[in-house]
């Protein structure tokens, strides 16, 4: 990582890194936009329109996340795209009603959008780590597939030789991808093409004529395609596979927004859930543009901005800022998108096995970095097969629910949410103590946790190790508030309850400000040689004692600090 989100990159490094994302994104657009319009048997003239409405919202979204605005945008470097799991359901709606019953669908369950991002600190059982990187690897399974099959049927309508630039460029850009060369792993992505397009010219494979056709300015023709929206039967038919998708393609965003402040940083901390909360409300006010609009949900996060990232080192806004405009500017021009558009589709593929590949691992690291159990093992392991296995299930029916059972992530996601909620139904029911956030408020919260230890036998030394590591993260919790923030303002919610042979201990604050500081980041980060007579650290070196681990989530209005605390400790006492 050479340059973090707030640090200034020079403005030559910053461009070159948003050129070497331009490319490949905005083929990705073109080419994704092209499809769901072609195969949903729309005009041209609503294609051209799609295609220029579709740049513009995608780079007015990444320039918007570059900055830090408070409940809106990301503030740093997130490259936005189609969202995958919607492409299917968009072409069932341009088919059965056109741009009317699209922006309909679209604009209704981005609506059921905003009020999931109201209530993410509600959802965080469902919408945890483990269910978004299982997304997040499923999109990857299922992306490169559709771009080998589109080369694929190519090659079997002209000739086996259509694949030629594109293992050329798949193998010289997995050279560049791997070497130790730092400076030459950067040029991955324009070596591949690169390679693929000196072998594709000669070969007569590059498509001139789509360039010498496009007119030089597409807004010249396009016309705005949204008569009035749609809210009929065909609305009612579609809505509720429509909102299952969406709920889907809102997990993977929760996902694709947590791997990218991931790989943002040198030494990532505790995820803030806020950035995700503001990144999300950016994604819905441009998605809900897109619906006003007639055209397709175009502004939604990817994740391969992670794998970008690491090519280059470089998650600065600048880059964020520089990639958006590019991506503005590129739209009117139809004869520069004809240029990218033209590339072959085997060079293209090539491309994206690299992105997606790496996609896959970035994924994975979302799983798998964190603590693994048999639960969660069984759970990744079926949601991976069943999504794999999706194409086979697609069989069984026909119609709207062919497109639903059949889809890879919908299919993987919705299990991965079924099974987390199955398995952690216990967690819905725990019995909760509702206080104000106050040194007064410990007594009762002392009294609480006793209740727990006798009703589960602990010993008196176990009790006063739970006791003493929930009264470190009270008390921790009021050094962290705010002069300006009343006693009044802050309420604490507890909850406990037994997990094998140890406590999980839940705490909520609810507030009208914001709390600053992470005590899983001070946890990380705190000395075990540090000063006795500092009070904060040694708080938290008590804790890192007394828990056997520590999570801070951070949410606009509200802090929650689970804690797990075990009943055994090696050496100590038996019960």
């Amino acid at each position: 990582m050479r340059y973090e989100p707030a640090e200034q990159c020079p403005p030559r490094q910053a461009l070159g890194a948003a050129l070497l994302i331009f490319v490949p994104n905005t083929i990705s657009i073109v080419l994704l936009t092209t499809f769901v319009v072609r195969t949903s048997g729309e005009s041209d003239n609503y294609l051209a329109w799609a295609t220029f409405i579709g740049l513009a919202i995608s780079g007015l979204s990444i320039v918007l996340h570059a900055f830090p605005f408070r409940y809106m945008g990301s503030g740093g470097l997130v490259v936005t795209n189609l969202n995958v799991p919607l492409l299917a359901v968009s072409v069932l709606a341009l088919a059965r009603g056109g741009p009317g019953l699209l922006a309909s669908l679209v604009i209704t369950s981005t609506l059921l959008q905003f009020l999931l991002v109201s209530r993410l600190a509600s959802l965080r059982r469902i919408f945890t780590p483990t269910v978004s990187g299982i997304v997040i690897m499923l999109v990857a399974a299922s992306a490169v597939p559709f771009f080998v099959d589109r080369t694929i049927s190519h090659s079997l309508s002209d000739s086996g030789l259509v694949l030629v630039p594109g293992g050329v460029a798949l193998a010289a850009g997995l050279w560049g991808a791997v070497q130790s060369s730092e400076v030459r792993r950067v040029w991955t992505l324009p070596i591949a093409v690169a390679s693929g397009l000196v072998v594709a010219v000669p070969m007569g494979l590059y498509d001139v004529n789509q360039v010498f056709q496009a007119p030089w300015l597409s807004v010249t023709d396009v016309q705005w395609p949204l008569q009035g929206l749609d809210f009929g039967l065909q609305f009612w038919s579609l809505l509720p596979a429509f909102l299952v998708v969406k709920l889907t393609a809102f997990l993977k965003v929760v996902g694709d927004l947590s791997i990218i402040n991931r790989a943002s940083y040198r030494n990532p901390g505790a995820l803030d859930f806020r950035r995700i909360q503001s990144g999300l409300n950016l994604y819905g006010a441009t998605t809900l543009l897109t619906g006003i609009l007639g055209t397709l949900p175009v502004s939604a996060p990817w994740s391969s901005t992670a794998v970008y990232i690491g090519f280059t080192g470089i998650a600065a806004r600048s880059v964020g800022i520089y990639l958006g405009l590019l991506t503005i500017l590129i739209a009117p021009f139809a004869k520069i998108v004809a240029v990218l558009a033209a590339t072959p589709d085997s060079v293209v593929a090539a491309v994206f096995i690299i992105i997606f590949g790496l996609l896959f691992i970035e994924g994975s690291k979302a799983v798998f970095t964190t603590h693994m159990d048999y639960r969660k093992a069984v759970i990744v392991g079926v949601s991976m097969v069943l999504g794999i296995s999706a194409a086979s299930f697609g069989r069984l029916s026909d119609g709207i629910w062919k497109d639903l059972i059949g889809n890879t992530i919908i299919v993987g996601g919705v299990t991965a949410i079924g099974m987390t909620v199955a398995t952690g139904f216990r967690g819905f029911w725990r019995r909760r103590l509702n206080v104000n956030l106050s040194l007064e408020s410990l007594t009762e919260v002392s009294e609480f946790l006793d209740k727990f230890a006798f009703r589960y036998d602990w010993s008196d030394s176990a009790k006063m190790r739970l006791n003493l590591a929930v009264e470190e993260v009270v008390l921790t919790l009021l050094d962290q508030s705010s002069e300006g923030d009343s006693e009044q303002g802050r309420r604490l919610s507890a909850s406990v309850h037994a997990d094998g042979d140890a406590a999980e201990i839940e705490l909520i604050v609810y507030s009208r400000e914001d709390f600053e500081g992470n005590i899983e980041d001070q946890l990380s980060l705190v000395s075990d040689q540090g000063a006795l007579d500092d009070p904060p650290q040694l708080s938290t070196r008590l804790l890192r004692h007394y828990a056997s681990s520590v999570h801070h989530r951070k949410y606009y209005g509200a802090d929650i600090v689970t804690c797990r605390v075990e009943k055994h400790v090696l050496g100590s006492e038996s019960g």
